[in-house]
């Protein structure tokens, strides 16, 4: 019988293997991986510190306050914690109850956040950007609108696709791609609202219950066989964590497994050659969250032309971009400390460009690249294939 949360933070044996420094690479090298730990050296930084402060809360011994916060939320939820733990237990977890705590507590997140929360309340996207700017990405081109007419398949762009003009490619390049092969599609437009998972990860719940039951129901009215996603967060959160609140009628797919799919049937075919060597970025919340590691690599290897190498953290060992969890809003320094950590990694592998396949890794790791003049290229997967067609 499996404990309850409340109970799984106590089996914490304190060994840190968490922490990700126990474990030695082909080289010998130590391959950290939590970036918190990395960065502060402190064990409270840790999936299994974490625990302790979760046991503290629950005990009376400490207080959540704004020291305590700025402890918490030093963190990308990245999921190494749990996938290196020695336990049952799911560390990452326990970190969102006790941001939970600290939330009730101080009547929300640490600073920026806030804004991120009220923004997503009050114009259902994190970027404080008006509703009706949501579909400017797709001004001029004819998409069927599936609040309207009945799809197979809904693509849900999500509010970084969509709004921020950096980023717009992710959407623009999916489109272009499911029409290549003849896919019969539609997006929300407008009345699309944000999913949810920036507030789930802020420790916001009532918030993101709100947001999870009506999204639900709105994409289960629309008799849709599968919702589509380009952002690995909105991936997770809907296919994860929306059950959990309402019963959901839909598969949940990342257009890196809808993609894929599409090549191995044969409607999409990459001839032309793409002449270069590149290496992959797992997202946390595809790779970790969601155990999808080999559908993006196959997409990759099916290009020609297309050299991949791999970082030494890869797969469930994969580095954290940086930007999750509030991070780069909240502690943008910290967010760019760790990207910073993934492009040199990156550039020892020999790679002349570094492929992801979410806006908000993408956007990190670009932001760092160009801050540092790494001369690195960072691209997602649909990019890529979107030239060799």
């Amino acid at each position: 019988m499996a404990l309850p949360m409340e109970m799984l933070m106590y089996t914490c044996p304190k060994c840190k293997i968490c922490t990700g420094n126990l474990h030695p690479g082909e080289t010998g090298e130590v391959h950290k991986l939590c970036p918190a730990y990395t960065r502060y050296g402190f064990f409270a930084y840790s999936g299994g510190g974490k625990c302790y402060l979760a046991q503290g809360i629950k005990e009376g011994v400490l207080e959540p306050d704004e020291e305590l916060a700025d402890v918490l939320f030093h963190c990308t939820l990245c999921g190494s914690c749990e996938e290196q733990c020695a336990t049952d237990q799911s560390p990452t977890d326990i970190a969102r109850l006790v941001r939970r705590e600290v939330v009730k507590a101080l009547g929300g997140p640490p600073g920026d956040a806030q804004t991120v929360v009220k923004s997503t309340v009050n114009y259902k996207n994190p970027y404080q950007q008006p509703k009706a700017l949501r579909y400017r990405w797709a001004k001029g081109m004819n998409i069927k609108d599936a609040s309207k007419e009945k799809v197979e398949t809904l693509y849900f762009v999500g509010c970084t696709a969509a709004m921020i003009p950096a980023r717009t490619h992710f959407a623009l390049n999916t489109v272009k791609l499911l029409e290549a092969a003849g896919e019969d599609f539609g997006t929300l437009g407008s009345k699309e609202i944000c999913c949810g998972a920036t507030t789930y990860n802020l420790g916001v719940e009532d918030t993101f219950k709100e947001i999870a039951t009506e999204n639900t129901e709105m994409l289960n009215k629309l008799e849709v066989q599968k919702v589509l996603t380009s952002c690995s967060g909105c991936y997770s959160v809907m296919k994860n964590e929306y059950p959990k609140v309402a019963r959901r009628n839909f598969e949940v797919v990342h257009v890196v497994e809808y993609l894929d799919q599409l090549i191995t049937e044969g409607k999409l075919k990459p001839e032309k050659k793409v002449e270069l060597t590149v290496t992959y970025h797992d997202p946390c919340h595809l790779g970790r969250y969601s155990k999808l590691y080999d559908a993006p690599r196959r997409i990759l290897e099916a290009i020609p032309g297309i050299e991949l190498i791999e970082m030494p953290r890869n797969r469930e060992k994969s580095w954290c971009c940086g930007a999750g969890a509030g991070v780069k809003t909240t502690y943008p320094d910290f967010a760019a400390w760790i990207g910073e950590q993934r492009i040199d990694e990156a550039k020892k592998t020999g790679a002349q460009a570094l492929v992801t396949a979410c806006p908000f890794c993408e956007g990190n790791l670009t932001d760092v690249a160009q801050a540092t003049e790494a001369g690195m290229d960072v691209f997602d997967v649909t990019d890529l294939l979107l030239r060799s067609l």
